[in-house]
């Protein structure tokens, strides 16, 4: 078995798409579909059942998987041991953020990351929070950044930064047109929130739920971009980060309000695996995350 055939496995196990397997990696689909029939072929057994609309593992296929990552894994972690030892900074850093804080938050610290670090590859994929902390669990990432950390015997978190929520709401909308709101204003409200495993969604039904305050939740969605649009067609109003309102959104007629008599406040940790190998490459993202690196110092 050769890595490159680990690597196609992986993909096609993830995606179940030929076609999406051969475009990541830069081949034809024929030498994707090559090297699974060689792999099936010295194994001696199909991995995967076939069909004109998809791809799915079977049984041989599902317990050859965790041990494929496991080596893929194991192989990035002993390149980047080796290349340790060099005085230079390289490597590879796989970073994995909710939408929250990659979009708004991290790109200033990757900027800065990639300056000051060219000889390094930084790797950031944006995920659900669950699914950070099960990729920090399965070594898919080295480092998880999500809003309202969960202690966890296996994961270390470090502070990173602390959000504001405001109001988001239309610029045609009564709250819009106040200097700050109080919290209580917000009750009967239409409203666009996370969905409810969010950590952000949990906080604020906490909070709300703390004053007494009920909202009219007309629609839920992971995704803060989705969010912000149907705020602006009318469709409610929410409750944001105020960094997550850009240029480009006031100019298409949304507005954020201050709370005038609560400040809630976002935590966001940074998450690792506790033991797991910290390279100069992953301490140097880490130092830059927390201002530490060579340019704030």
């Amino acid at each position: 078995m050769e890595l490159y055939q680990m690597k196609l496995f992986v993909d096609l196990a993830n995606t179940g798409n030929f076609t999406k397997v051969a475009a990541e990696n830069y081949v034809t689909q024929a030498a994707v579909t090559l090297q699974i029939r060689k792999l099936e072929s010295e194994l001696g057994v199909r991995l995967f059942h076939r069909t004109t609309r998809s791809v799915t593992l079977l049984e041989a296929g599902e317990r050859l998987l965790p041990y494929a990552k496991e080596i893929l894994a194991k192989t990035d972690e002993a390149i980047s041991a080796v290349r340790d030892t060099r005085n230079e900074v390289s490597g590879l850093v796989r970073v994995a953020a909710v939408h929250s804080v990659g979009l708004y938050e991290l790109p200033p610290y990757i900027k800065e990351f990639i300056t000051q670090y060219p000889g390094v590859n930084l790797r950031v994929d944006y995920r659900t929070a669950d699914e950070i902390y099960r990729a920090l669990h399965d070594g898919e990432v080295d480092l998880g950044l999500v809003a309202y950390p969960t202690d966890m015997p296996r994961i270390e978190c470090l502070p990173f930064s602390n959000d504001q929520l405001a109001v988001v709401c239309p610029k045609e909308h009564p709250l819009a047109k106040q200097k700050k709101v109080k919290l209580q204003e917000l009750e009967g409200q239409n409203f666009v929130q996370f969905s409810e495993d969010a950590p952000t969604r949990r906080a604020m039904d906490s909070i709300l739920a703390d004053r007494g305050i009920s909202v009219n939740i007309r629609m839920e969605c992971d995704n803060i971009e989705v969010l912000k649009q149907m705020v602006e067609s009318g469709y409610g109003i929410t409750l944001l980060p105020r960094q997550s309102l850009r240029p480009v959104d006031i100019d298409a007629g949304l507005r954020s309000v201050e709370l005038s008599d609560t400040k809630i406040e976002r935590p966001i940790g940074i998450l690792m695996l506790k033991n797991s190998p910290r390279f100069k490459a992953i301490r140097a993202f880490i130092d830059i995350l927390q201002g530490k690196g060579a340019k704030s110092s």
